[in-house]
């Protein structure tokens, strides 16, 4: 669902030069971020040296600290998949200053694993892998979101963004040529995608009134 997302719906090339991260990069998602932004296309990863495969070279980005990496309004576009559950910290902060560093007109694409409960977090490093696995059904998640909650714990976090409805540009038949289950456009689920755009700043009303 992400590849057709950014397939049917990915922006233009900014007329700015600005890069498009794609964090903890995957191939063919490589493959079509680089295709469409060319040089812009900027793979990272807090562990880096793990991608000696890659073709361009991957940035170190901590995204418990993004804006230590990216400075605001200095980022066109930020994809990943099911990356967030692995991010220590407060989730409110992590995706607040990911978007800050996001310049207005550009967009954040990404997926989640999303469960049917409730979200659920725990950092503590002690925790047994065997716990960890049975809360969050992998030893390296530190969260776990959850259907019932996921829009006002985490969709309400893009203020200042308006979000690309992707049940109107995508449909059963696309989602069947993709291997795509259908319930991905009529619930969210670990296979949905979210997309947002950045809104650009208002004009100030004196500016208005000058190109008058």
């Amino acid at each position: 669902m992400l590849a057709l997302a950014i397939r049917k719906l990915a922006p233009p090339p900014s007329k700015k030069p600005m890069p498009v991260y794609h964090f903890a990069p995957d191939l063919g998602v490589c493959d079509l971020l680089q295709a469409r932004y060319s040089g812009a296309y900027a793979p990272a990863d807090f562990a880096p040296e793990e991608y000696a495969w890659m073709k361009t070279p991957v940035r170190k980005v901590d995204l418990s600290r993004p804006l230590d990496y990216m400075a605001p309004n200095s980022v066109y576009g930020m994809v990943h998949s099911h990356v967030l559950e692995h991010v220590p910290g407060s989730i409110d902060k992590i995706i607040t200053d990911m978007n800050r560093a996001i310049a207005p007109g550009g967009f954040h694409l990404f997926q989640v694993p999303i469960e049917t409960g409730w979200y659920r977090e725990d950092m503590d490093p002690n925790m047994a892998t065997s716990e960890r696995e049975r809360v969050f059904k992998q030893f390296d998640h530190l969260r776990a979101f959850g259907q019932k909650d996921f829009e006002d714990r985490c969709l309400r976090l893009f203020d200042g963004f308006d979000q690309i409805d992707l049940r109107k540009h995508l449909d059963e038949e696309d989602l069947a040529h993709a291997a795509v289950p259908a319930s991905s456009l009529t619930s969210n689920t670990g296979h949905t995608a979210f997309m947002f755009i950045k809104k650009t700043e208002p004009r100030s009303l004196l500016s208005r009134l000058l190109r008058r």
